[in-house]
């Protein structure tokens, strides 16, 4: 899929990096040493010097087939940079970071994840690899059942290997998440522990519960705007309004904006507390015919258009749930159905390949430790997603953070469990304490209250 934009800033130590939205992913300016790009250093392995984004790098392209059954047909060349450990011994397990999207790659992520887990890599190197068709790693002979999330573990393995580390320690965020669990299955040997960031279990069908899990958030949002005194007086009716008006626009659009596309907007910004704040406001400003915040807010999620990795996976993969069908009972079910048919469209001309029906299980009982981090209003990866995890994973530990949606911007207390994590490749005797109120929900927008741009 491809991505809306958004602001991008430096935030202070945070993992905000790695929840990025499956819907509505992040634009990352790469400053990347051009030399790396030249024709003569384009091919080379095994990594070598060069400066990504500022920060000192091993940067080198691994070749592998395109397709592994014909190892003699066209190749891949991955696109893969290595932060090396401040400081020495240098631990054999490797932090990896596996991008959203999908679509997305990971080594544009390379400031940002140097940063953010500067804690982590006293002793240990970050592996980023752009995933097959992303980034840098986007030759071959484009066959497009070939691009798929198997076939870039198989990948991720393979670097591994070529790298000597013995394990890697993953972390995945929202489709990575997927990734990162097809990786447990494919190679669960080479998994030392495995963080799942606003993700969902491999067996759970996204747009199954994608309806459902909108409704939860905005129900959500309805109660903290109920306990809050000036947002409950301000706007008493709003939520029975927003389902008239999905109703009524979808009958006859308004400001040329349909139902669905409402719907579309208001799943969108509830991925992000900062935005799902003003819903109320935009509601009750569209029942007066005031349509400036819609404007402001352009558009919901981004037209379907899914290139060749994004049919590869979209159109091939359980996971994505696209056999699904309502009446799910909620206000998003006529745009969820909507999108479910723009999806299915989309892959009515994609070239198919049969999916192992059994990878797409969480494991009978994994020894890999699981640390599973969870917006406690995440509309599209919500806890219940995860509901199975610990019969499937013993040691695991999800960490839930009240009214967060998808996208998490909650301070620096989540260093420090992830660093004790991994360090100790167990969540038993983990202190998740430290993030303890750390959520700090924003005001309301309120009536008279100017927005941005106004």
């Amino acid at each position: 899929m491809k991505a809306l934009t958004r602001r991008l800033r430096r935030p202070p130590r945070r993992l905000v990096v790695l929840l990025i939205s499956l819907s509505v992913a992040a634009a990352i300016v790469v400053a990347v040493d051009r030399g790396f790009f030249s024709t003569e250093a384009q091919w080379s392995w095994p990594p070598e010097p060069c400066v990504v984004q500022g920060i000192q790098a091993r940067c080198g392209t691994f070749v592998v087939p395109e397709n592994r059954g014909d190892p003699s047909g066209p190749t891949i060349g991955l696109n893969v940079v290595v932060l090396p450990a401040f400081s020495g011994p240098v631990r054999l397990d490797a932090i990896t970071y596996l991008a959203g999207g999908p679509g997305e790659a990971a080594t544009e992520a390379a400031a940002n994840v140097s940063q953010q887990l500067s804690a982590l890599t006293l002793s240990r190197d970050i592996l980023l690899i752009d995933q097959r068709g992303t980034g840098g790693s986007t030759r071959g002979g484009g066959d497009v059942t070939q691009y798929g999330t198997r076939m870039a573990m198989d990948d991720l393995d393979a670097v591994r290997a070529a790298l000597g580390y013995r394990q890697l320690d993953v972390i995945g965020s929202s489709y990575g998440a997927t990734a990162a669990q097809v990786y447990v299955k494919l190679h669960p040997s080479s998994v030392r522990t495995l963080t799942l960031s606003a993700g969902t279990a491999i067996d759970v069908p996204f747009f199954e519960r994608y309806a459902v899990g909108a409704q939860r958030a905005l129900d959500e949002l309805a109660k903290l705007c109920a306990s809050d005194p000036a947002c409950r007086e301000a706007f008493p009716d709003w939520r029975r309004e927003f389902r008239a008006l999905v109703r009524a626009w979808n009958s006859h659009a308004a400001n040329g904006i349909t139902g669905d596309e409402l719907a579309s907007i208001v799943q969108v910004m509830l991925l992000d507390l900062q935005k799902a704040v003003t819903i109320p406001l935009l509601v009750t400003r569209a029942v007066e015919g005031d349509y400036r915040l819609l404007e402001q807010e352009a558009s919901g999620e981004p037209d379907v258009d899914l290139g060749l990795m994004g049919s590869s996976i979209w159109c091939n993969e359980p996971w994505t749930g696209l056999d699904a069908t309502g009446p799910w009972g909620t206000d998003f079910d006529s745009h969820t159905t909507a999108r479910i048919a723009a999806f299915r469209q989309e892959c009515s001309s994609v070239v198919r390949r049969a999916e192992p029906r059994s990878l797409w299980t969480l494991p009978a009982s994994s020894r890999v430790p699981v640390l599973a981090l969870v917006g406690g209003a995440d509309p599209q990866n919500p806890v219940a997603n995860l509901s199975d995890l610990k019969r499937h994973f013993p040691d695991s530990r999800i960490v839930i953070f009240p009214h967060i949606g998808h996208q998490f911007a909650i301070g620096g207390c989540l260093s420090p469990i992830l660093t004790d994590f991994i360090d100790r490749a167990t969540t038993k005797g983990l202190d998740t304490s430290r993030c303890d109120g750390a959520v700090v929900v924003p005001p309301f927008a309120l009536p008279g209250h100017l927005m941005q741009g106004e």
